[in-house]
């Protein structure tokens, strides 16, 4: 099975970069990024402003991917890109000052995915940088041969250079400079001006466009509203169950009735712009769980407790084994402690004449807790108290 789709995934992705979107500076905002996306997939571009500001706002990958879709994707009439260019590799349009300029912003944009002091690999920005990607191959799948007249529109201009064509302009012509006819204004064909002016024809009208349908614009503001009034009542509210995650799935909620209003009317194909990456943060983030306060309790922990005042801080890790070093402790009175693990062993050691009283627990692992770990004469008592999810619980001495 393996064997059969990985070529396809891969002729896929050739074809999807082969295919790629051209840059369309004539009708841009920017850099024609947007527009080359809308024209080579017949989508709205405006979607893809969003779509980019979004990813922006949350997480910073927003400035990555346009940078760099500016960097690689070449401009309409240029021969490569201005990334290729920079290379030596063809020309393009436009100062190499520019290229190196968003080389620089590709660098310094790309260590702000993880955001807040996570990780990289679990931050909202990556999610958002994913899903994008994943919305790009899904546009793909869905339009894999580009629509009539893009390869016109972004064919390479040749370089300019001289018809080699005499002056139509030289005051010094015989009998002054000729006049060309109204068929060639420009005079660039002056060996044919004796030709008769073509018979006209007019086109035929063409048909009136339909109507485009505000389902789009309609979902994205409910979508919008919905997510303000979410934020609203997290940040006013104190609706603490409100995170980002479930904050995304509302919005995904909402342009998935869009798109079940869409598939009967036949409307609303510009949203599955904004589904995808919404779906792929949403699966992402619901696969990969961050722990409150980001991943600062994942590593190996290892703890020493010398004085009966340490005993009152209990232990609490995410990933990582966990050893706790009681030889040094005297006790004053009877005190209780309890450590507590996610993943990982859990290791305690014990002084040789303490009196304890142990309970130890694991899902999944193995346990070597004795319920007295000392001798009985009647001094303080230390009660332990040890879990961890996976890994094995030893308490020695």
């Amino acid at each position: 099975m393996s064997s059969t789709s990985s070529p396809d995934l891969t002729s896929e992705l050739r074809s999807l970069w082969r295919t790629r979107p051209v840059r369309t500076p004539d009708d841009s905002r920017i850099a024609g990024v947007c527009g080359g996306f809308g024209r080579r997939y017949g989508v709205d571009p405006v979607l893809f402003r969003i779509a980019f500001v979004i990813a922006a706002l949350w997480g910073g990958a927003g400035v990555f991917l346009y940078a760099l879709a500016w960097l690689l994707l070449r401009s309409a009439g240029d021969e490569v890109s201005k990334g290729e260019a920079l290379l030596g590799k063809g020309r393009a349009s436009g100062s190499k000052a520019t290229a190196v300029v968003l080389v620089v912003v590709v660098l310094l944009s790309a260590p702000t995915f993880g955001g807040s002091g996570e990780a990289f690999f679990v931050g909202a920005g990556f999610l958002l940088a994913a899903a994008m990607l994943v919305g790009w191959y899904a546009l793909h799948r869905r339009t894999p041969t580009p629509p009539a007249g893009w390869a016109e529109a972004t064919a390479v201009r040749p370089p300019s250079a001289g018809t080699g064509a005499p002056d139509v302009a030289d005051p010094g012509a015989p009998f002054g400079p000729p006049v060309p006819p109204s068929w060639d204004p420009l005079g660039a064909a002056p060996f044919a001006w004796d030709l008769p002016d073509p018979a006209y024809t007019p086109l035929p009208d063409a048909p009136p466009a339909p109507p485009r349908s505000r389902l789009t614009t309609v979902t994205l503001g409910l979508a919008l509203i919905a997510v303000a009034v979410a934020v609203g009542l997290t940040t006013l509210g104190g609706v603490t169950w409100l995170e980002p995650t479930r904050i995304a799935a509302i919005a995904l909620a909402v342009v998935a009735v869009g798109l079940l209003v869409g598939a009967v009317t036949r409307t609303g194909h510009g949203l599955l712009v904004v589904a995808g990456p919404l779906a792929g943060f949403v699966l992402l983030a619901s696969l990969i769980q961050v722990p409150e306060g980001g991943w600062e309790g994942a590593g190996d922990l290892r703890v020493e407790i010398t004085g009966p005042a340490q005993l009152d801080t209990p232990v609490t890790h995410e990933f990582g084994d966990v050893t706790v070093d009681m030889r040094g402790l005297v006790l004053d009175r009877d005190r209780g402690y309890r450590i507590t693990n996610e993943v990982g062993e859990v290791r305690v050691l014990l002084p040789a004449g303490l009196d304890v009283q142990a309970t130890c627990r694991t899902d999944i692992g193995r346990v070597e807790c004795p319920e007295s770990a000392g001798p009985d004469a009647g001094g303080p008592v230390l009660t332990l108290d040890v879990t961890t999810n996976l890994g094995d619980v030893e308490v020695t001495r």
